[in-house]
């Protein structure tokens, strides 16, 4: 791991210093301008016979600076309201407030991006691509995603490159400083994700390492895979983390789009199935996060797509543990908005 991310640095930096392949300068008069964009959910979730009123606001700030330079800002506004006496009672809670990301972006070239502020963990994809309501499919968080994942407050080096017409290679490397400051919390470790796309299978797999530097100073893996046929709308995702003190699992997700039906109604619907397994570590406590005992999950549901922007959702799970199983619910809605803070070109 400590021999890895030189190697990658060396490789990105050497891939920043050929200009030559840098695309050239856009002719055209236009001017981008800022662009505020987010979602917000209302998911209520029924967990064991429990209800949460999940309510989240998440605002993106997208702002150009200069051609190859970008600013960009993720936060959240999110209330877990529950019941004053556990299943009776009026709801109360707090609004739990944070920031996700708010970086620097400099696009080098194609090959490489060095990012500087606070960013999301490039561990696995589920945290920087699908964590989103209205992205993900089903909307109860992986069992092993708090594990390698989060924000960081540091500099990563990104990018890809074609190795060949049939494979696209990727990678992300980082490294992140220790901050307790309120909403710029942040673990002192460094990582690196390797990636092949392969476009005309639509599949992407790779790998995730990263090292604590602080602490017990332990050290996780990922792994990850991305499948879309060509020949079917079905979107296959899948992810395992595994740490010798957290614990290990994996999470494995079908979503399939009726997009063959025939009536119009039902081109909207997506089946969504997504079976997990969490064993815990040798450690247990290690993170705090993460369940306390073994446990297993499986969930099937529906997504209803209004629009682009809205959807509709509805989902059953079953979680089986040593200590007990219970049912988890979960119904709602997703909305994505858009807006240009300028005029238009």
């Amino acid at each position: 791991m400590q021999k890895v991310f030189p190697i990658i640095l060396c490789l990105s930096l050497a891939c920043l210093a050929q200009q030559d392949v840098t695309p050239p300068p856009l002719t055209s008069d236009a001017k981008p301008v800022p662009v505020l964009s987010g979602y917000a959910a209302f998911v209520p979730t029924w967990d064991g016979g429990s209800p949460t009123l999940v309510s989240i606001i998440s605002p993106v700030l997208l702002v150009p600076l200069s051609s190859n330079l970008v600013f960009e800002s993720r936060g959240a506004f999110e209330g877990d309201f529950q019941r004053r006496n556990g299943t009776s009672g009026d709801f109360t809670g707090a609004i739990q407030k944070s920031l996700d990301y708010a970086e620097i972006d400099y696009i080098g070239n194609p090959f490489v991006t060095i990012t500087a502020g606070r960013f999301l963990t490039p561990f696995n994809l589920f945290n920087e691509r699908f964590y989103p309501n209205w992205i993900r499919n089903t909307q109860t968080d992986p069992l092993i995603l708090p594990i390698g994942t989060g924000s960081d407050d540091g500099i990563m080096l990104r990018g890809a490159a074609p190795l060949s017409p049939k494979v696209n290679f990727n990678y992300a490397a980082y490294f992140s400083t220790l901050s307790t400051a309120d909403y710029f919390q942040s673990e002192r470790h460094a990582g690196i994700r390797l990636g092949a796309f392969l476009p005309r299978e639509r599949l992407e797999f790779g790998i995730s390492a990263q090292h604590q530097l602080q602490d017990s100073r332990l050290t996780r893996y990922g792994l990850h895979l991305e499948w879309q046929p060509p020949q079917l709308p079905l979107d296959i995702r899948a992810e395992a983390a595994l740490s010798h003190q957290e614990g290990n699992g994996f999470w494995l997700e079908g979503a399939y789009r009726l997009m063959g039906a025939r009536q119009a109604v039902l081109r909207r619907i997506q089946l969504v199935g997504r079976t997990q397994l969490f064993q815990i570590g040798h450690i247990p406590g290690t993170n705090p996060d993460v369940p306390f005992v073994d446990t297993q999950r499986t969930e099937f549901g529906v997504n209803y797509y209004l629009n682009d922007g809205w959807k509709a959702l509805a989902s059953y799970g079953r979680t089986f543990t040593a200590a007990g199983d219970s049912n988890i619910w979960t119904v709602g809605m997703t909305y994505r908005f858009v807006f240009p803070l300028g005029p238009r070109p």
